[in-house]
């Protein structure tokens, strides 16, 4: 079958704003993917369900089945009319929830992505150079992922279509879910 990994993208523009109540662009609070019981960037921002407008969310570059310890170039991008800004962020773990495998910042991004650890887990996410549009209505990362040695890994990645006002209002959040598996135990499933 097709491998979908969880990418759940956290495009929170709002730095810290549960705990801080300080707008700013910086990075997303960590932890705010929507995977394994995580709240995702509506928690911050209000206009709409997730995955509801006429948005996309993709994440090329993530093989169905990953060959172990190799590193691959992912591209994040969210595309939504009227966007302005955007941001995102993402975990890849294990079905137990830990780590699975290491991300890091691809060289073409390295001003505008960042890496934060959170209790065991790496949260890939945009910093502040990376907010801006990149092209109309759309916003575009690249990261690496190193695979691990073994194992099923799922990514959880939410992303943001802000409008650009600072405000909670008139951003759009899309999450999307993908899994991958070594390349060896993909060809045993049925």
């Amino acid at each position: 079958g097709a491998a979908s990994a969880v990418v759940c993208m956290t495009c929170s523009m709002l730095l810290g704003s549960a705990v801080s109540g300080r707008a700013g662009r910086d990075r997303p609070p960590p932890a705010h993917t929507g995977g394994f019981s995580e709240p995702l960037c509506t928690a911050c921002h209000f206009q709409a369900a997730v995955n509801e407008g006429s948005g996309t969310l993709t994440i090329d570059g993530l093989p169905a089945a990953y060959q172990p310890a190799t590193a691959y170039t992912l591209t994040v991008t969210i595309a939504q009319e009227y966007l302005a800004a955007g941001g995102f962020q993402m975990a890849a773990r294990f079905d137990d929830g830990t780590q699975a495998g290491t991300f890091s910042t691809a060289p073409s991004d390295s001003a505008r992505v960042d890496v934060t650890a959170h209790e065991g887990v790496q949260y890939i996410h945009h910093a502040y150079d990376g907010t801006p549009a990149v092209a109309p209505d759309t916003a575009r990362w690249q990261v690496v992922w190193t695979a691990p040695r073994e194992g099923a890994v799922v990514f959880h990645a939410a992303a943001n279509a802000a409008d650009d006002d600072f405000s909670p209002m008139g951003d759009m959040i899309y999450a999307v879910s993908l899994r991958t598996s070594p390349a060896s135990s993909a060809k045993q499933q049925p």
